[in-house]
């Protein structure tokens, strides 16, 4: 398993390390939400505070094969190009394989170990959809570049609407820094990852945004009680069908 796939998996999880006779054992916790950074070149990663990297393609829309070193978790964006750049960006390291669009080579789907993301169109349609979410991706990326916060009940509809059309992990690329507030609303709504532009973004504002999502819990899950309260019009309609009971009773007795 990759590690992007591993690390999604335990999102808001302890993760402890060090286990053995005399290893000293050590909590991490695992942030809710994930901060990656989009780099053009292996060298825009440094001093970077992010928990992955996507390396972005070349100018002919292969994957690049050079290391981001130091980076825990890196992986390549593929657009064109063949199958040999992708198993070589593999050999350097590259954790997993972003698929930027359809004429990338298919050999990036293949089944082995490198985690698998798909960026989705606006106007991805319907049929499409469902093909992607039948794929073998482990997480799809959506694109909120443009989104204003912090976000109106309208915004967070919108990204809802996409994000209700799959299954998988949702990494929504950003341009701007949520508070608190926008970020307990998009951790709420499923987003696993917030995307930037490391040329974009102070490295300041990413440090401090990871900070902040320290701060987050686990989205709360709503208890059985409170799936089980009763919908509108549910109580009247079972008393009166206990009082229809009790009548059908008081005829048995007459009758007898």
């Amino acid at each position: 398993m990759s590690k992007i796939s591993e690390r999604l998996n335990k999102l808001g999880q302890n993760e402890r390390s060090g286990f053995g006779f005399g290893a000293r054992t050590k909590n991490t916790k695992i942030p809710v939400i994930l901060v990656g950074a989009n780099v053009d070149s292996p060298a825009d990663a440094k001093g970077v505070d992010a928990d992955l990297f996507i390396l972005a393609p070349n100018a002919k829309g292969a994957a690049q094969k050079s290391t981001v070193a130091d980076a825990d978790i890196w992986g390549v964006s593929v657009a064109g190009g063949s199958n040999k750049e992708i198993d070589a960006a593999v050999k350097a390291g590259a954790d997993f394989i972003v698929v930027e669009g359809e004429s990338a080579p298919g050999a990036a789907l293949r089944d082995d170990d490198t985690g698998k993301g798909f960026v989705l169109k606006a106007d991805i349609s319907d049929e499409r959809a469902k093909a992607v979410e039948s794929g073998p991706f482990d997480f799809l990326i959506l694109d909120g570049s443009d989104l204003s916060l912090p976000m109106t009940v309208g915004t967070v509809l919108d990204v809802q609407e996409q994000l209700a059309k799959y299954s998988r992990h949702i990494f929504l690329r950003m341009s701007e820094i949520p508070d608190q507030v926008n970020l307990e609303l998009l951790r709420d709504i499923g987003i696993s990852a917030l995307i930037y532009d490391a040329a974009k973004i102070d490295s300041k504002d990413l440090k401090s945004l990871k900070g902040s999502i320290e701060k987050l819990e686990p989205k709360k899950q709503k208890s059985a009680t409170d799936a089980m309260l009763p919908r509108s019009g549910e109580s009247s309609q079972s008393t009166d069908h206990d009082d229809h009971d009790h009548d059908h009773d008081d005829e048995d007795e007459d009758w007898e």
